[in-house]
């Protein structure tokens, strides 16, 4: 046998084996893509009104996503991190999402509830291009109040943001829904000159705020306006919401990323630390994707942690099949 046949079929076996090795595209990646395009284009038009305004900042946003805030204003609620935040604004988590909804099956026969706060305007912008691009419709409620480097300019608001981009059809809707956030989803926390700013804005821009005078009653005012939880398939959460969480800390220790109804059953909120919105959906057989915990959910998802540029889209791992849960 000749010496270049035999390592040719010695070779082989290896080539083979390569082969295998190679990432295969997610078979929803064209759909992926699309989502994360939308995104990047919606924070760049962010960044320009920013820029038009003299709010952009190159050294906290070296991105210029348009979505990165300061560290403290009259509208902050928390403490939050700047590299989360950053993290968050990739717009690789537009095809995260869009993966989590067509691996679980939906459809745009379904209707999903999207709950959103000012601390994480990248990952609210992410969830809103996915959610368009499968044409998957949604009921969404916003919250105002935003966590360090969040959407936390007076002048520049998650309100602001979103109403920007419909204004410039870039998104098809607005948030349906509007309250204060903080404390007790009430502003709770803010300085009384936040609270007025907040509402200021939402005034301008004709959304009505959703405002009770305790978390109890504001939880009760969400219920109702959001209907049964057996209305929709998915439930998407995205912050720290206190409605939505309950003030224990089992809420805030909820994994982030996608949540099976399994296991929780009828009667677990009757403890005050389960009093959460999460968990009402979660105990009505409605998975629940919590978008918290931002840095956790890019490493098991394959999405870089505040790379700066950003990759080029369809390149992360997050785009190929086996490389996320």
């Amino acid at each position: 046998m000749p010496k270049a046949f035999l390592c040719i079929v010695l070779l082989l076996p290896l080539i083979g084996l390569a082969a295998d090795q190679t990432p295969r595209r997610h078979p929803a990646y064209h759909q992926m893509e699309e989502a994360a395009r939308r995104d990047l284009i919606a924070l760049r038009s962010l960044y320009y009104h920013k820029v038009a305004k003299g709010l952009e900042d190159e050294t906290l946003d070296p991105n210029q996503t348009g979505v990165i805030g300061v560290e403290f204003s009259s509208i902050t609620s928390t403490i939050g991190l700047l590299k989360a935040k950053r993290t968050g604004a990739n717009p690789d988590f537009a095809a995260y999402v869009v993966r989590e909804l067509v691996d679980h099956g939906l459809t745009s026969d379904d209707t999903v509830l999207v709950t959103m706060t000012g601390s994480f305007p990248g990952v609210n912008i992410a969830v809103l291009s996915a959610l368009e691009t499968l044409e998957i419709p949604s009921v969404r409620i916003s919250s105002l109040g935003a966590s360090s480097y969040g959407a936390n300019q007076e002048s520049f608001t998650w309100l602001d943001m979103e109403d920007a981009l419909y204004v410039e059809n870039k998104l098809d809707q607005r948030s349906d829904f509007v309250t204060l956030g903080g404390t007790g989803d009430v502003g709770g926390g803010l300085p009384e000159g936040g609270r007025w700013q907040l509402r200021r804005t939402a005034d301008r821009l004709d959304y009505k705020v959703v405002e009770a005078k305790s978390l109890r009653r504001q939880s009760a005012l969400r219920r109702k306006l959001l209907g049964s939880a057996r209305e929709y398939k998915l439930l998407i959460n995205v912050g720290g919401n206190q409605a939505m969480l309950g003030k224990g800390k089992e809420g805030r220790e909820l994994p982030g990323g996608w949540i099976n109804a399994d296991g929780f059953s009828e009667g677990d909120n009757d403890n005050e630390s389960f009093e959460g919105i999460v968990f009402e959906f979660l105990e009505s057989g409605v998975p629940v994707l919590n978008l918290l915990h931002i840095e956790d959910i890019a490493k098991s998802a394959g999405i870089p942690i505040d790379p700066q540029p950003f990759p080029k889209i369809g390149e992360s791992p997050v785009y190929f099949a086996g490389t996320a849960p």
